[in-house]
């Protein structure tokens, strides 16, 4: 069973609450009022556009002494603090991961009125699929039923316009695949896609409960991958 994405971005910043975590407000705004508490954290995709937009704060997410290194985590470690200050939009500004330092990203948070996020909707591009693949080296996929290979620290893009289909697969029988149809105006999707791993398939009688695959496919959360995708712009 598939666990949709913001389910699990859900759980993901419950569980959070249980590891330590260096956040630093590196600016606060000394006018906003907090009115409730926001759930939503939601990439603003025009930082030149703030129109509806209330300043909130500036934070700092580091990598912790018990781990919590990758971007994800901190992406959800930012979101948590956000929750508490009253926000429910941020811009990046920046991610530095390199081996003199500790992993940090830095983003502005804002409360955008609903007007404002309405705006922020309709600035987004419809029926196109994005494909992530690993940190350090190309991963390849089969798209259309042909294979393909994800540059290491980038993505790869598709149109897939209405009427039309994006057909999926890693790893085989023993993998993982996706149809993606195309219809009008259809919110861009998000994929990260892994090599092989636990996981995935039935397993067979006797194995005390492990499966392998050989490939994974797993919807991202839209908001985080738009935000990886200036991440790596700036390398």
């Amino acid at each position: 069973m598939k666990i949709p994405y913001l389910l699990l971005t859900s759980l993901l910043l419950i569980c959070s609450r249980t590891y330590s975590q260096n956040i630093d407000i590196l600016r606060k705004s000394e006018t906003f009022e907090r009115k409730g508490k926001h759930r939503d954290f939601i990439y603003w995709s025009n930082p030149a556009d703030t129109t509806g937009l209330e300043y909130v704060a500036t934070l700092s997410s580091k990598a912790s002494a018990m781990g919590g290194k990758s971007l994800w985590e901190l992406w959800i470690h930012a979101g948590n603090r956000s929750t508490k200050l009253g926000s429910n939009v941020f811009i990046f500004r920046s991610f530095t991961d390199t081996d003199s330092t500790r992993p940090e990203l830095i983003v502005d948070l804002y409360l955008a009125s609903e007007e404002a996020l309405t705006r922020n909707t309709q600035h987004q591009e419809k029926n196109a699929v994005y494909l992530f693949g690993n940190k350090g080296k190309a991963m390849p996929v089969k798209v259309n039923g042909d294979q393909v290979d994800i540059p290491a620290n980038s993505f790869l893009r598709y149109d897939v316009p209405a009427g039309t289909e994006l057909k999926l697969n890693k790893g085989g029988a023993t993998g993982a695949s996706w149809t993606i149809k195309g219809s009008e105006g259809k919110a861009p999707l998000y994929f990260s896609v892994s090599g092989f791993g636990l996981g995935g398939a039935v397993p067979p009688p006797g194995s005390m409960g492990l499966s392998f695959n050989s490939g994974r496919i797993t919807e991202m959360n839209p908001h985080f991958a738009r935000m990886m995708m200036e991440a790596q712009k700036t390398r």
